[in-house]
């Protein structure tokens, strides 16, 4: 593949690669925090000695290697764009991520680590007032997205350098001709060591964008060194020539970086042999990682490289948010290690794609999850079928609330406790419960009118359609409204509002009379009204009274709340269908 071809194109496989697979190291690394002897921000009950050495496997290379992997996608980023245009392509990419990020994601983690650590004993929308009402004159923390902020600051280097003519390609010929041949190994190298030495044991890494000098030296020059040197062919020559050396001497420098740390000794003279050492693994991984994903990856296309580029963005916002409220659920459980850490791998890489799976699907999340808008001719029902995708949504979402508000109820007895009582004041964690509610009430309500749309699309039938919307906006407000209310304060039962959705089954069948397309709808409507029906017979004592008791109620309403939820996710996906099939329809007669 030539440089032209390269940059016409805008990408690289091998970069791109090499970008996701770091960013999984980096989930992986977090991971491995958790068990750490540091102070992260929430750790499990067991801890690991051995842990410091077992880090340094990716964490003296794995983040200059992403700074240099962004500072070259910047590069391809830019061809035919002016200075404007590439920073404004970088702040609506990046603007809107940190926004959302530091309001959302990272004030949840604050909130659980100031719980954790005693700091604070109240609940989280008190945490968000706090911190940013008064606590705004301290800062507000950032904690992982310290990184994005850096990727922007540097971008806006990048283009200072564009706006002045012919200065990028002068200093791109400068530098690769400084670094021809073996010097690709050695100058780097060089330069990482000397920063390391003088730098870094005066100011350490803050990750504070305005303080943190050796952070900027290292980060801002391998971005730097991407950035002009990615549309260097004789440079990826090197690179790839050398790929086994650079090899043979991060196998033989690893052992050493970790003897070093692991003995009493290895800080002796100033740690400059420690540093020392630590300098050069970190540049001779970084050029074998370089040199062989260039000769074996640029070809290496394909529909799951794309879907994963796509995805690590998103999934690099959402990670550590859920792996710190993973940590907080799961360690009252008091699990082993290895479990604990193998369910903590998989909450993490799974929720995150989950974030992911359902953000790409709603055009209006995509700009705050760092996703480009999705450009797309305009069709019949779009919005419909985003209303109705929130309805298959919400059941999910219940779901999810449910096993977590749970997870932090150590003791709650199925039996004999009531759901509500998992937002209550016996609660340990009352929060998860009453925010995971409020928003399926939001969206059972814009399910309502997803449905109603649904109705006059699909059988004009308008009476019918406002009378859906009616109950399941009423369903919403009494759920987001007990939300405010926690049991058993008697306001709460607003939550009785929802009960309105159980004749929506037959509104819907009623709508869809004339409708002979959709029969395993209506069969399904059938039922469900029926089954509804009966449990009510049960659960109000008018049939077999003492069959619901103290005993086992709690199963009982688990039943009513499945099938009271549950049906409207099943409806909104089969009409949600036939709108789309629909609209291919009248797009293929068009």
């Amino acid at each position: 593949m030539s440089a032209h071809h390269a940059f016409v194109n805008g990408r690289r496989a091998d970069l791109d690669w090499i970008r996701v697979i770091a960013f999984g190291l980096l989930i992986l690394f977090h991971t491995a925090l958790v068990y750490a002897p540091y102070d992260w921000h929430i750790q499990s009950e067991h801890r690991f000695g051995w842990m410091p050495e077992a880090l340094l496997l990716t964490g003296p290379w794995r983040l200059t290697l992403l700074f240099l992997v962004s500072g070259a996608a910047l590069r391809f980023m830019t061809a035919r764009r002016t200075p404007r245009q590439v920073a404004k392509a970088r702040f609506e990419r990046l603007g809107p991520p940190l926004l959302m990020g530091v309001v959302l994601l990272v004030s949840l983690q604050s909130w659980i680590e100031a719980l954790d650590n005693g700091w604070w004993n109240q609940g989280y929308l008190p945490w968000l007032a706090k911190e940013f009402g008064p606590g705004l004159f301290n800062g507000v923390p950032v904690n992982h997205l310290w990184f994005v902020f850096y990727i922007g600051a540097y971008s806006l280097v990048a283009v200072l350098l564009m706006r002045r003519e012919g200065l990028i390609p002068w200093m791109e010929e400068k530098l690769a001709s400084l670094i021809g041949g073996w010097r690709v190994l050695v100058i780097p190298a060089a330069y990482l060591v000397l920063i390391r030495i003088t730098l870094f044991p005066v100011f350490g890494i803050t990750n504070g964008l305005f303080w943190d000098p050796y952070n900027h030296l290292l980060s801002l020059g391998a971005f730097l060194f991407g950035f002009l040197l990615a549309r260097r062919e004789s440079v990826w020559a090197d690179l790839e020539r050398y790929r086994w050396v650079s090899l043979g001497a991060a196998v033989v420098l690893l052992p050493l970086m970790m003897l070093q740390w692991s003995h009493p000794g290895g800080g002796a003279f100033l740690g400059v042999p420690k540093h020392f050492v630590q300098g050069l693994d970190q540049w001779a991984v970084i050029t074998a990682i370089l040199g062989f994903g260039s000769r074996h990856l640029r070809k290496a296309d394909g529909p799951l490289l794309r879907y994963l580029t796509d995805a690590v963005f998103p999934c690099y916002l959402a990670h550590q948010t859920i792996l710190v409220v993973a940590v907080w659920l799961i360690r009252p459980a008091e699990l082993s290690a290895l479990p604990e850490a193998l369910i903590l791998i998989a909450v993490t890489f799974g929720g995150s794609f989950l974030v992911y799976e359902i953000v790409r699907r709603i055009p209006a999340m995509r700009p705050w999850w760092g996703l480009k808008p999705v450009a797309r001719d305009p069709r019949p029902y779009d919005r419909r079928r985003v209303l109705l995708k929130l309805g298959v949504a919400a059941p999910l979402l219940t779901l999810v609330t449910f096993v977590a508000a749970v997870a932090a109820y150590p003791g709650f007895d199925h039996a004999t406790q009531y759901l509500s009582e998992l937002g209550g004041a016996t609660a340990r964690l009352p929060e998860i419960f009453n925010i995971g509610v409020f928003f399926a009430g939001v969206m059972a309500g814009l399910t309502g009118l997803g449905f109603a749309l649904a109705l006059t699309a699909l059988a004009r039938a308008w009476i019918t359609a406002a009378l859906t919307a009616g109950a399941f906006i009423l369903a919403g407000v009494g759920l987001a409204g007990s939300t405010f209310y926690p049991w058993p304060d008697e306001r709460h039962m607003i939550i009785s509002l929802a009960l309105g959705i159980q004749i929506a089954p037959l509104l819907l069948l009623w709508g869809l009379r004339e409708r002979r397309d959709l029969p395993r709808l209506k069969i399904f409507l059938a039922v469900v009204f029926v089954a509804m029906a009966i449990l009510t017979l049960f659960t109000k004592h008018l049939v077999m009274p003492g069959t619901v008791n103290d005993a086992n109620v709690g199963w009982w309403e688990r039943a009513y709340a499945v099938v009271l939820i549950g049906w409207a996710g099943v409806a909104a996906l089969i009409l949600e269908r036939r709108l789309r099939h629909e609209a291919n329809a009248s797009l293929t007669r068009a």
